[in-house]
C-alpha cells in the first residue's frame, strides 16, 4: 500500500508539472519558440547574377559575352546628376584635325558612291548600300541636293550605338570635357542609319532596342567592346540583354 501511494504521488507530481509548463508558456510569449522574422528583417538577396556566358572556345561571340557578363553595373542613378547634351561639346566636332566634321567623316566611310561638295567635306550624295537598323537601301542626299520627296539631310543620321544619355549614366558623368567631347566624337561608336530608325531607337539601351537586321550581333558585340574600352557601367537589364544576345550569337553562328 506504502508503494501504490507512493506511485500516485510522482504521477500527481509529473501532472502538475507538466501543466504549469503549458501555463507558462501560454502566459509568457517570450518563451515560446521563435517565429519567423517579417520579410523586411530578413537578409537582402544577392544581386542577380548576369546569364552565364556560353564556352569562349565555341565563338568569338561568347568571348564578349564574358566581357558583357564583367561590364560594372550603375548602382544609383539618383545620385547621377541631371543628362545635358551640351556636356558633351559641340556636336560632331572634328576630333581627328582633318579639317571635317565627324558627320561627314561617318558619311564618307560608311556610304558608297560618295559626292562631297567643293569644300570636300560636306557629303552630298551617296548610297547606304544596307542600313544597319532596317536593311534597306538608302539614297542620300544632303538638302542642297535633295529631289522632292527625299528626306535630305535627315535621312541618314550619325548615331551613337551607346547614346550620350548612357554614357553619361554610366560614368561620363564624372569625366572631364574633353574625354566627354571625345567619346561623343569617337568614330568607333558612331555609324550612320536610317533616320527614322534612330529616332525611334533614341537613347534606349539593349534592354529595349535592338537590331531586327543581322546587324545584331555586330551591334551587341561593338556596345560591349565600346563600354569595355571606356569604363562605362550598364543597368543590370542591359548587362544581361548584351550576355543573352552575344550567346545567342555564338550559337547561331
Amino acid at each position: 500500500m506504502r508503494t501504490t501511494t507512493k506511485i500516485k504521488s510522482i504521477t500527481g507530481a509529473a501532472v502538475a508539472l507538466v501543466a504549469l509548463t503549458i501555463t507558462a508558456f501560454t502566459a509568457f510569449p517570450g518563451l515560446q519558440e521563435p517565429q519567423t522574422p517579417p520579410a523586411a528583417a530578413r537578409p537582402a538577396e544577392a544581386p542577380a547574377q548576369p546569364p552565364a556566358a556560353v564556352d569562349g572556345s565555341a565563338s568569338p561571340y561568347a568571348d564578349t559575352a564574358a566581357l558583357a557578363a564583367a561590364l560594372p553595373l550603375v548602382v544609383d542613378e539618383s545620385e547621377i546628376p541631371a543628362y545635358s547634351r551640351d556636356t558633351f561639346g559641340p556636336a560632331w566636332a572634328d576630333i581627328d584635325g582633318n579639317g571635317c566634321r565627324q558627320r561627314d567623316d561617318v558619311l564618307a566611310r560608311d556610304l558608297v558612291d560618295v559626292e562631297l561638295a567643293s569644300n570636300r567635306c560636306t557629303v552630298l550624295r551617296g548610297v547606304l548600300e544596307v542600313d544597319p537598323y532596317t536593311g534597306k537601301r538608302i539614297t542620300f542626299q544632303h538638302d542642297r541636293v535633295a529631289d522632292p520627296g527625299n528626306p535630305g539631310s535627315q535621312g541618314v543620321q550619325g548615331e551613337h550605338i551607346i547614346s550620350l544619355k548612357a554614357a553619361h549614366l554610366g560614368g561620363a558623368w564624372t569625366w572631364s570635357d574633353e574625354q566627354r567631347l571625345q567619346f561623343a566624337n569617337d568614330l568607333d561608336n558612331v555609324i550612320a542609319v536610317d533616320g527614322i530608325a534612330n529616332q525611334s531607337k533614341q537613347d534606349s539601351g539593349p534592354a529595349d532596342w535592338l537590331p531586327l537586321t543581322t546587324y545584331r550581333c555586330t551591334y551587341v558585340t561593338k556596345y560591349t567592346q565600346i563600354a569595355t574600352e571606356w569604363g562605362l557601367a550598364v543597368n543590370a537589364a542591359d548587362r544581361d540583354a548584351l550576355v543573352t544576345t552575344l550567346n545567342e550569337c555564338a550559337v547561331s553562328e
